[in-house]
């Protein structure tokens, strides 16, 4: 991954998961995040292919308990989408990195999805939403 593409992978996970707002209370997508630490909090995002890690249908907050953080989305119509989640082990709104631009804190997608030389493609990523509640699951690493 060269540096310009550790940059854009930042500033989109940053951009994309800073105050996105909750829809209504239907039934939706649940995006539980298996943890390795427990300090701050997960932020996650809900993209279609389009939007991938650049603009979010819509964005999570969540509270690790247990091991765990559970993001929600709700009122999401049906659709094929992609989450991407990380650890905001200091939480301060964005995804930390070293100098030359590689993840510090923990992240993930959803079908856990893993790039070796950049961050998770939605090819990798994506799943369809019929509608109703749907429960995924992904481990942080």
């Amino acid at each position: 991954m060269s540096s310009r593409q550790r940059l854009a992978f930042s500033l989109a996970v940053f951009a994309g998961f800073a105050g996105v707002a909750q829809a209504d209370d239907a039934p939706g997508l649940e995006f539980q995040a298996i943890m390795r630490g427990a300090r701050g909090v997960v932020r996650c995002g809900l993209f279609t292919e389009k939007g991938w890690l650049k603009a979010p249908v819509q964005g999570s907050v969540a509270a690790i308990r247990a091991g765990t953080a559970l993001c929600v989305f709700k009122g999401v119509p049906k659709g094929v989408y992609g989450i991407s989640a990380f650890h905001d082990q200091n939480n301060n709104g964005k995804l930390d990195t070293n100098f030359i631009g590689l993840p510090t804190e923990d992240y993930c997608a959803s079908r856990d999805a893993r790039n070796a030389f950049g961050p998770p493609s939605f090819a990798d990523a994506k799943f369809s939403y019929a509608g109703g509640l749907k429960r995924l699951t992904a481990r942080m690493k």
